[in-house]
């Protein structure tokens, strides 16, 4: 100590204490500044010279956390020291400080990476294992939602083949209420559905019974509109033309409305007829009620001639004025129509 304080004296130099006041010697040994680090880190890298500059370390550095660096510095100074000789010596200690620090950063970065390589390869493992276990409950989410819709589609299918199997005891009901267009389009209903289910043996059978349902209705239907012919209703009228309509058969409806209108005007003429041939035969011979009514009106008596015209006329009166509503009904409804469909008119009876 006495030597370096002697030679620092002679260079005009301050001691320690002076100059570092809060910095001890050994501090200012083994730590170097950030400038000085900076500049050594920006020096260009050998790797040789790296290694050069480690391996100079001596190993009583590494022994023990006890070593005193500087009393084993000083104690290798020579008796006569020279100040450019120590520069020089102080610079190598820095370096050697740098590269051991250096050392120790990498050896520390390697040990980071290490546990960071340990710890994605854990995660990669657990996320396998997660997307594995997610996959599965995600097919089991699957699989129970399929189930769910399969089985409320085959509760839903159960209950619809439950009411179609109900389906003929409403039908009777509308029937005998003469609702014909509800009766109807339930029975079309009730086969469009039917068609879903025809792999049933149950509901093939149904949609047979339907299909025979639907022709009771038309015949039933053609039995209330001959009814029409006398004592007509606007009310019975429109619902038979509408289940006609939804029927698809409006045209047939004509034609056989015609029909029945011959056949009333003829049913109620012979009727009137052979009451008055029968009441003036004076006996319940049958053989009138075969004959054509041009045969049956020979024999009328002259007597009977004006009474039998007279009802005769009142009879035909009847079927002239549910003709005339008749055709009342289809005037308004053709305007109607003809607002919707231009030039299209049905005629109960088509004009010469």
């Amino acid at each position: 100590m006495q030597k370096i304080k002697s030679l620092m004296a002679r260079q005009g130099l301050k001691s320690p204490q002076e100059s570092m006041a809060d910095l001890s010697p050994v501090e200012n040994l083994r730590i170097p500044s950030k400038e000085e680090l900076r500049e050594v880190r920006e020096q260009p890298i050998d790797p040789q010279a790296e290694q050069e500059m480690i391996d100079s370390i001596e190993e009583l550095y590494y022994s023990n956390d006890s070593f005193d660096m500087v009393q084993h510095e000083l104690e290798k100074l020579p008796p006569e020291l020279n100040l450019q000789e120590l520069e020089e010596y102080r610079d190598k200690l820095k370096k050697q400080q740098a590269s051991s620090q250096e050392l120790e950063r990498v050896t520390s970065l390697q040990t980071n990476l290490q546990l960071a390589a340990v710890i994605c390869t854990n995660a990669r493992r657990q996320l396998s294992v997660s997307k594995e276990e997610f996959t599965e409950a995600s097919l089991g989410l699957l699989a129970n939602q399929r189930r769910r819709q399969l089985l409320t589609g085959l509760l839903k299918s159960l209950r619809t083949i439950k009411t179609l199997q109900r389906t003929d005891v409403r039908l009777s009901e509308m029937l005998e209420e003469e609702d014909y267009p509800g009766a109807i389009q339930l029975c079309l209903e009730c086969q469009k559905a039917a068609s879903t289910f025809k792999h049933y043996s149950c509901i093939s059978e149904l949609n047979s019974k339907l299909q025979d349902t639907l022709e009771q209705i038309e015949e039933q239907l053609d039995v209330a509109l001959s009814k029409t012919c006398k004592n007509f209703d606007v009310s019975h009228y429109t619902k038979v033309q509408l289940a006609y309509t939804l029927l698809g058969k409006t045209q047939t409806a004509m034609d056989q409305l015609h029909m029945h209108f011959t056949q009333a005007i003829h049913n109620t003429v012979f009727q009137v007829v052979l009451g008055y041939v029968e009441l003036c035969a004076g006996n319940a011979d049958t053989k009138f009620q075969k004959m054509q009514y041009k045969d049956l009106c020979t024999h009328i008596t002259m007597d009977s001639y004006i009474p039998c015209l007279t009802d005769l006329c009142k009879a035909l009166w009847e079927v002239m004025v549910s003709y005339h509503r008749t055709m009342q009904w289809h005037e308004e409804h053709d305007k109607q129509d003809t607002s919707h469909t231009p030039g299209k008119r049905l005629y109960l009876f088509k004009p010469p």
